[in-house]
């Protein structure tokens, strides 16, 4: 089942890795620190609302990285970079989009720089490259 493995998968399963149980556990367990660490500021991650919400986003994160460890076991490579493409250039930008707007500012350009490097390996198909 595992017989695949290469160095070049460890970004996609450290990203799931991150993404499957940062997602599951903290967003769940304690959504206003979960916010902070996002990106939002104090008064939204204070807000019952916002964390009430936030649970949306957290399950939307840890389904992707389940997504990518189902797809990593299944042997379709592919399909893992291509799922890194859609975590980092569709749902990682807008995060950079709404904390631009919503949030601490300070944070969008690590935030940005690693989303861009999760796209980046993803459309480069760097996972799938060490089956060639």
């Amino acid at each position: 089942m595992l017989d695949h493995f290469s160095w070049l998968h460890i970004p996609a399963l450290l990203s799931a890795t991150l993404m499957f149980f940062g997602g599951l556990f903290h967003g769940l367990l304690k959504p206003q620190a979960a916010l902070l660490t996002w990106g939002m500021t104090d008064e939204i991650a204070r807000s019952r609302e916002a964390q009430i919400v936030y649970y949306g986003h957290t399950m939307r994160t840890s389904t992707l990285g389940l997504l990518v460890f189902a797809l990593y076991l299944q042997g379709d490579l592919a399909a893992v970079d291509t799922t890194m493409v859609v975590m980092g250039g569709y749902c990682g930008i807008a995060d950079v989009i709404t904390i631009w707007y919503h949030g601490n500012q300070r944070v969008i350009p690590v935030r940005l720089l690693s989303v861009l490097c999760i796209a980046g390996w993803g459309i480069a198909g760097m996972t799938a490259s060490s089956s060639l």
